[in-house]
């Protein structure tokens, strides 16, 4: 083979490869492009489109509240993508409903928000000259009623608010047994605590301080004859 033939025929195998390189580069400038476009295209599905966008707002777990008061607290446009949803201020809306305890909201693809609500729990009443407020374990008054029902009433002259979570603190610490014997609840001031019992029994509570205390140490005592115990210095406790 003369020396012409062979440069000829690397000649063309380099021209060869050059062509297969250039297809190759275009062909991953194309691919590249087309998951560009994908890309962009999912993105705006996801965060500019209406496909995905709230349809429903769904609460669940509601008896005291009505569910279209919560929507409209909850602020949820409908169709803003579900994923431009801040979930935490949704949540932090609709937990300023004095009866809500706690809220969990979630996204439910493709088009609703869920709004999961715990109510706060009745325990006792508080006597107002207009009716009754409403307090959970929590000392926190989230309704008001005319009528107690079967809860126990608790008489604060006073209305504070301190004294009123203290009640819930202190009803929290007894157990269950002797919180069913408690009639009603009288205090004057936070250091004045007072539980009726039937038969006109009283337990001097005193302060809600050291109350897990104070129930371990009432319930052997109330097995001593006597109408009125008194817990106020738990270390120190009198029956007469």
């Amino acid at each position: 083979m003369s020396t012409t033939t062979r440069v000829s025929d690397a000649t063309g195998r380099i021209t060869l490869r050059r062509r297969q390189g250039r297809r190759r580069r275009w062909l991953v400038i194309t691919l590249t492009a087309v998951v560009v476009a994908l890309l962009a295209g999912a993105g705006w599905l996801v965060l500019g489109s209406e496909v995905w966008g709230v349809r429903t707002v769904e609460v669940t777990g509601n008896t005291l509240v009505n569910a279209d008061d919560v929507r409209r607290l909850a602020e949820v446009p409908a169709g803003r993508p579900l994923v431009r949803v801040d979930l935490d201020a949704v949540a932090t809306r609709v937990a300023g409903l004095p009866p809500v305890r706690a809220v969990q909201v979630a996204r439910v693809w493709p088009n609703t928000i869920s709004i999961q609500i715990t109510e706060r729990t009745p325990l006792y009443a508080i006597e107002t000259p207009g009716g009754y407020w409403i307090a959970d374990e929590q000392g926190v008054v989230f309704r008001s009623a005319s009528d107690p029902g079967d809860l126990m009433v608790a008489s604060v002259p006073s209305g504070d608010a301190r004294v009123i979570r203290d009640l819930g603190t202190v009803l929290g610490a007894l157990p269950a047994g002797l919180r069913g014997k408690v009639q009603r609840l009288s205090a004057d001031s936070a250091d004045s605590i007072v539980l009726h019992l039937s038969g006109g029994t009283r337990i001097v509570w005193g302060s809600a301080e050291e109350s897990a205390l104070k129930a371990q140490v009432v319930v052997p005592l109330l097995k001593q004859d006597g109408t009125v115990f008194d817990v106020s210095a738990p270390s120190n406790p009198t029956v007469r």
